[in-house]
């Protein structure tokens, strides 16, 4: 392995990261294939797979997806396991205290041995292709070079691992634990304001096209017992010393289906996004597998076999968004040590606990010893059992195991909506909403995964364990979760919004994302006239771009001004553009940096009025923030287009009175940002994207190299062409990870792309070959068509049994 040095010339690190490319090109023999499969790299280095057997194909498509992300899923596996310090040192060691207390690696094992024998075979082929790539001499990836480290055997329950990594911790555990420790410093009925329950007329999810009734969450007692049972076991800061999940949701997805009664085809299409924070490699790997059983092609995890979401096989697609269900609830635990033993108290008795010793090995520093201590509820994630206090978590996918890769299993295989829905019947990591449509002409919406049965309490904050009041019961039937099949509207939109009305007979969540995305998108649809939509029209729907929030507050803001005669010349001319600004939220574009301005101005204000001057800086990167800060936003909107919220308000200010401030704070940040000159504040010099690799921190000489370009983005957090901002800053810290649209009348008509490329060779033309013209929302195509695959095929590579 060549030695690392921080110093090597520029051109002694462009030839190194040359060197690590993987051939993929020759033919190559295995002990493990029963016969040939071909691999063929599209001119965007995405693989087609073709092999005569599962066992094979799933073999090969480890084999290509290590060629192409080994690191990437080797880094996911080391995060999983609580690892990462291993490869960074005591920056990492937050992280693994809470991965490691999780225990995705513990339940991964056990979700193995539940799965079904076809699901363990595709493991284990594809466990065997990582394993075969490592024995087969091709240069390492430039991360292990630089961490002088080498990757370790691959091992069947690793794949669940990797998924997990992705998907089991995101969810409400963290905006609980945020709310619970709010509680304590401010008043309990000024935090549960920001939780009203869902605005009135808002959208719902199902059924399609009806809104909401309204009805009015009131959590300050809630609060107030939360923040008391904190009190009981002496918990203060340790709430917020966890280290956060490196994978976050990012509330923007979209999705959606339409019927053939829509489209200039007479079948069904299905289009979407799915949002999160942008990693370094993507997260997703595109791939395309075929063999005589079936055939699929979509977005996979890199070190997960079969491609679980954003896909389609020959029969049936599906595209899908977070559930937005609570499935996660912190339960505060009282412990004794008595004797040998660790117990907890249940409705007054004591339960022993189980206790396991884990020791985290950390780059450059001592191994870190910690134990992990479960009950009933799941694992201690916070707090500390020796002094008689832990919170524990509990979550569907940490405290038992499930066959939900029989599910994924099943749905690569499925023939229809009707089946597609019969496999998910299993699902578990995380609660997903499905736009689903089929070659027959079914449509629609699915709402996948396990709702545990409980009271709306659990949703506020912590919950005290040992007085059994707020056990599970069970999980909600998979025939009463939530779907919509063939609806009459014509069309099913989900967008991270409200799933149920308020009526569904069992608690689903208290809070979701605003409608503004979901209405933009729905409004979009309803605009095509019966039998007309194309691809196309699906294209121009993900590229929209109207903000609803700006065409409320820029009618108030210029309101606010109404009769002042005295108003500055900077002033006059911000508003002068936002009078003539179309609420296009173009990159462009100077007014949406000038509406983003005065909006962040106004909600640092508000923030400082609800929260506090004590409270106020929680608000800024504290895991479980963000969504509080989305809830303060809606509550902002929601009072500027009602004329409501006056207990919003500092005191002394009026509404008129606070857009004013804000139009005059905002230009002063815009000003100290972009310089003096108005011209130059194009909303693309702010909201940009900024991918940074997970090494880039450790060798800053080879960030250059590492790092993509960042990409001046359209669109905000509000619109369907979403990219997330945070109270403080516009900088894009989430946004769509794949983009794709799935035509059942043709599918070699579908088309998809994503914010990097398919590579995670940083030397690779594939690396970043599709960030441009995803930031310009263009596409590439779903190749589906294998002639057109072979002549267009930029590499073909062999994989044959050995002789």
């Amino acid at each position: 392995m060549t030695e690392y040095r921080e110093d090597d010339p520029l051109r002694d690190r462009e030839k190194r990261l040359q060197a690590c490319l993987p051939d993929v090109e020759s033919t190559l023999e295995f002990d493990d294939l029963k016969a040939a499969v071909t691999v063929y790299r599209d001119p965007w280095g995405i693989p087609h797979v073709h092999a005569e057997s599962e066992a094979d194909l799933f073999f090969a498509q480890a084999y290509v997806t290590a060629q192409d992300r080994l690191w990437h899923m080797d880094a996911d596996r080391h995060r999983a396991l609580g690892r990462w310090s291993e490869f960074v040192g005591e920056r990492g060691v937050a992280q693994d205290r809470l991965l490691r207390s999780a225990g995705m690696g513990r339940t991964a094992m056990l979700d193995l041995e539940t799965c079904s024998a076809e699901s363990r075979v595709m493991l284990n082929a594809y466990t065997a292709g990582i394993n075969a790539y490592l024995a087969g001499g091709d240069p390492l990836p430039i991360e292990y070079q630089l961490l002088g480290a080498e990757p370790e055997p691959w091992e069947s329950w690793h794949c669940l691992a990797v998924y997990k990594m992705r998907n089991t911790l995101l969810g409400t555990f963290e905006p609980k634990l945020f709310r619970s420790r709010l509680a304590r410093l401010i008043a309990p009925e000024k935090l549960a304001r920001l939780i009203p329950g869902y605005p009135e007329g808002h959208l719902l999810t199902v059924p399609p096209g009806e809104r909401s009734q309204g009805g009015t969450l009131d959590g300050t007692a809630t609060l107030a017992a939360s923040a008391a049972a904190l009190d009981a076991v002496k918990a203060v800061d340790e709430l917020l010393e966890l280290g956060a999940v490196p994978a976050d949701a990012d509330a923007g997805s979209n999705a959606w289906s339409i019927s053939g009664e829509r489209t200039a085809s007479g079948l069904p299409m299905v289009a979407g996004d799915s949002h999160r924070g942008l990693d370094t490699p993507s997260v997703y790997y595109q791939v395309h597998l075929r063999c005589p059983d079936f055939e699929v092609i979509g977005h996979s995890v890199p070190g997960m076999p079969g491609t679980l979401h954003f896909c389609h096989n020959e029969h049936v697609a599906w595209g899908m968004t977070h559930g937005a269900a609570d499935t996660q609830d912190l339960f505060i635990e009282r412990f004794r040590e008595e004797g040998a033993s660790r117990e907890y108290e249940v409705r007054g008795e004591w339960r022993v606990a189980e206790v396991c010793k884990e020791r985290l090995h950390v780059k450059g520093s001592r191994p870190v010893e910690m134990e992990v201590t479960v009950t009933h509820h799941g694992p201690v994630i916070a707090g500390d059992p020796r002094a008689g206090w832990g919170i524990a978590i509990c979550d569907p996918g940490l405290i038992e195991a499930s066959p939900w890769v029989d599910a994924g299993y099943e749905a690569m295989k499925a023939r229809s909506v009707a089946e597609l829905h019969h496999a998910f019947r299993n699902w578990n990591d995380r609660v997903n909403n499905y736009a689903v449509a089929d070659v027959d002409g079914h449509f629609g919406y699915l709402h996948e995964g396990r709702i545990p049965r409980r009271g709306e309490a659990n949703g506020w904050g912590v919950v005290p364990g040992w007085t059994g009041e707020h056990e599970w019961e069970g999980y909600i039937p998979h025939n009463q979760l939530p779907a919509a099949i063939d609806p009459e509207c014509g069309y099913a939109v989900t967008c991270n919004h409200r799933v149920v009305a308020a009526d569904y007979p069992h608690y689903h969540g208290l809070y979701y994302t605003p409608e503004f995305r979901a209405r933009r998108v729905q409004e979009r649809i309803l605009e095509l006239a019966p039998g007309t939509a194309t691809v196309e029209d699906m294209v121009a729907i993900h590229d929209e771009r109207l903000s609803i929030p700006a065409q409320v507050l820029v009618p108030r803001l210029l309101a606010a001004f109404d009769g002042q005669t005295e108003i500055p010349e900077d002033q006059r001319d911000a508003l002068n553009r936002l009078r003539r600004w179309n609420c296009r939220v173009d990159r462009e574009a100077v007014a949406p940096a000038i509406y983003h301005a005065v909006r962040m101005a106004v909600l640092l204000r508000l923030a400082g009025s609800v929260f506090g001057a004590g409270a106020c800086h929680l608000l800024g990167g504290v895991p479980g923030s963000e969504v509080h800060q989305r809830l303060l936003a809606l509550e902002m909107h929601l009072a500027l287009e009602r004329g409501v919220g006056d207990d919003l308000l500092p005191e002394g200010k009026s509404w008129d009175l606070l857009l004013r401030d804000g139009l005059k704070e905002g230009l002063r940040s815009l000003r100290t940002r972009l310089g003096k000159d108005m011209d130059e504040w194009q909303w693309g010099r702010l909201h940009h994207t900024y991918s940074r690799h997970p090494l880039s921190d450790s060798f800053p000489a080879w960030a250059q190299h590492l790092d993509p370009p960042a990409k001046a983005v359209h669109g905000d957090s509000d619109t369907p062409l979403a990219g997330s901002i945070t109270i403080t800053d516009q900088q894009v810290n989430g946004a769509s990870v794949n983009r794709y649209i799935l035509n059942p009348s043709d599918w070699s008509q579908s088309r998809w792309i994503v914010p990097l490329g398919s590579s995670g060779h940083a030397g690779s033309q594939h690396y970043a070959d599709q960030a441009q013209m995803w930031a310009d929302v263009e596409y590439i195509p779903m190749l589906w068509n294998w002639d057109d695959i072979e002549i267009q095929a930029e590499a073909t590579q062999r994989l044959e049994p050995a002789r």
